[in-house]
């Protein structure tokens, strides 16, 4: 069946289009349009509120208190009777006594080659104030929204989330109320150059009770800090004297957590492990659980989550290259585990806390940059999760690397070792491309002063066509989302969890520190990130099916980064020049904790 149009339709018609392309000012051999079905109209101009104030829901106080294991009182006799409970003072002017391996004076020589340019500024600690009404505004909306944003996804209504820190890197006061040196307290001491005074950093060790004020005014729920080894236990070794004063530190530090509202997640070590405890790597797992039942038997009642160690699988290139420190660790941290579900008979959950920025190879295309990704993964992680995860041996790559000192765990340490993990922990911040070293593998594992050795791995952020994966921050964390399921997928696939908790991740943004107040607390890139991170772990939970328990932002306050106050990671900022270190929020502890409101299912 055919239409007949007549001439005079057909002019009328071509009339019409000569119309439109005047109009919008193309003609019909550039491409046409269709004429817009809008109208302009003029009206009297009103200025209009583009916003109104919305204030951060606190959370609701106190907590009612929890049993994960039996009170203090009921398992103090779990402790050895031999141990002194005793407090040290620093005092380097007093005359050295012999008064034994651990009186005053040995606790003074601990420190003899240690001093810092800078005192704390109080040594009390001070009492908290309420959160001005106008702090808990929130910033205007975000401008942007996540890439891949479906509003129709939540995490489970028990999902664990909250923000972390460490006590070395918030604490300051380093040498205060009997405090021993730690691995890393030579970092930013008299000597060092172009480091920050580790003695200060934010000196949450006084200011902890209005820290966690200012966490629970803003509604988060959960706060994953760290306890000090070397406060708890200054000389470190099994059966040395416990310092009491830490131990009423930390009490206190729980305490207040419940009295505001916000759950206590503690982690045993992280990075200031006592000076020299890794020197007989056999001793090192009956130094950790000594601490670790005077930490348990007194706290382990209000703690539902522990982490044994932080980050145990990057320890090699700051401590030493003996590789038996991983199997070390490894054996502390089931030690602790054992002794926590067997003997204390503790319910709440125990972890390890990985790092890895997941190798994804540079070429997928390429098997010798897949052969790169699956060697850096065996080092990184394997040589740990293997025998926990899996109840396998260290992997042989590994192994067999030419002048590696590391040594195969037997089967009856794999046996003790495997299942002693509630759930996977790990910090993956971002991924990172993988491929083979130009010289080959042979060449580089055979030649132990070669860089990239003993991983023999080279690893970048940068495509293989030039462009970089994402956006850069003031470090290696970069806002690249778009492999965050592959991060959680491989963790999820290779080593089957029960779950998978994230226990860090976070963006310092490029030269936050200086800034001026109110652009630092505008911290939009840092806002994207964790937006677009969490946006694409709802997929992952979805779509892919991992089972994501819970994620800890790192962190909620500027901290101190090995010496350096410039890598700015915190949803806080911190003056260290008012003598009062006064805390200030940014945008994105508001945009992270309206993340979860909104993607939680109630």
């Amino acid at each position: 069946m055919s239409t007949k149009i007549s001439n005079s339709s057909l002019i009328g018609l071509l009339v019409q289009l000569q119309i439109c392309f005047a109009e919008c000012g193309s003609s019909p051999t550039t491409g046409g349009c269709l004429a817009s079905t809008a109208s302009s109209t003029y009206s009297s101009f009103t200025y209009e509120q583009e916003s109104t104030d919305r204030y951060a829901i606190p959370l609701t106080s106190p907590l009612s208190l929890p049993t994960f294991a039996p009170a203090f009182d009921a398992v103090s006799t779990l402790l050895p009777t031999s141990v002194v409970y005793t407090t040290y003072s620093l005092n380097r002017s007093a005359t050295a006594v012999d008064d034994g391996l651990y009186g005053q004076s040995a606790y003074a020589a601990l420190w003899v080659s240690l001093t810092y340019s800078q005192e704390p500024p109080f040594t009390t600690t001070a009492s908290p104030t309420p959160v001005a009404t106008s702090e808990l505004i929130f910033p205007p909306p975000l401008p942007a929204r996540p890439l891949n944003e479906d509003k129709s996804l939540r995490f489970p209504c028990d999902f664990i989330w909250g923000a972390a820190a460490s006590a070395w890197q918030i604490e300051g006061g380093l040498q205060a109320e009997g405090r021993g040196p730690a691995v890393f307290d030579a970092i930013g001491s008299v000597g060092t150059v172009g480091m920050n005074d580790s003695n200060v950093a934010d000196m949450s060790y006084f200011l902890y009770k209005q820290d966690i004020a200012r966490l629970a005014a803003l509604g988060i729920p959960n706060y994953s800090f760290s306890i000090s080894w070397s406060r708890v236990v200054p000389f470190g070794t099994a059966g040395s004297p416990v310092n009491t004063q830490a131990l009423e530190h930390y009490e206190d530090v729980i305490k207040t957590c419940y009295e505001y509202g916000v759950t206590p997640i503690a982690t045993l070590m992280h990075i200031d492990s006592p000076f020299g405890i890794f020197d007989d790597m056999d001793a090192f797992p009956e130094h950790f659980l000594h601490y670790a039942k005077e930490v348990m038997t007194r706290f382990a009642d209000r703690i539902p989550i522990w982490f044994t160690i932080n980050e145990p699988n990057i320890a090699v290139p700051y401590v030493s290259r003996n590789y038996n420190i991983f199997t070390a660790q490894l054996k502390a941290h089931a030690e602790v585990y054992h002794w926590y579900k067997e003997v204390l008979n503790g319910t709440g959950r125990i972890a390890t806390k990985f790092a890895n920025n997941l190798a994804v190879p540079l070429d997928p295309t390429n098997q010798s940059h897949i052969d790169a990704s699956i060697r850096y993964q065996e080092f990184t992680l394997g040589i740990m999760a293997n025998p926990l995860f899996l109840g396998q041996q260290i992997p042989k790559a590994a192994l067999q690397t030419p002048g590696l000192n590391l040594t195969a765990l037997t089967d009856e340490e794999i046996k003790f070792i495997n299942g002693s993990a509630d759930f996977w922990a790990f910090d993956p911040y971002v991924a990172q491309f993988a491929y083979p070293p130009e010289e080959g593998y042979d060449a580089c594992i055979s030649n132990s002063s070669n860089p990239l050795w003993p991983v023999c791995v080279g690893t970048g952020n940068t495509q293989s066509n030039g462009w970089l994966m994402g956006a850069i921050s003031d470090t290696y964390s970069m806002i690249a989302p778009q492999y965050v399921r592959q991060q959680l997928g491989y963790v999820w696939n290779v080593y089957k969890p029960s779950g998978i908790m994230v226990t860090e991740f976070g963006f310092p943004q490029i030269a936050d520190s200086e800034q001026e107040l109110r652009v630092q607390q505008f911290d939009f890139e840092r806002s994207m990130y964790y937006q677009n991170f969490l946006t694409e772990t709802l997929h992952a939970v979805h779509s892919d099916g991992v089972n994501v328990i819970g994620a800890l932002a790192w962190s909620w306050i500027d901290n101190n980064e090995f010496g350096n106050f410039g890598h700015q990671y915190g949803m806080q900022t911190v003056n260290r020049t008012d003598g009062l270190f006064t805390r200030h929020y940014k945008r994105s502890i508001f945009d992270y904790v309206d993340f979860f409101h909104n993607y939680i299912a109630s």
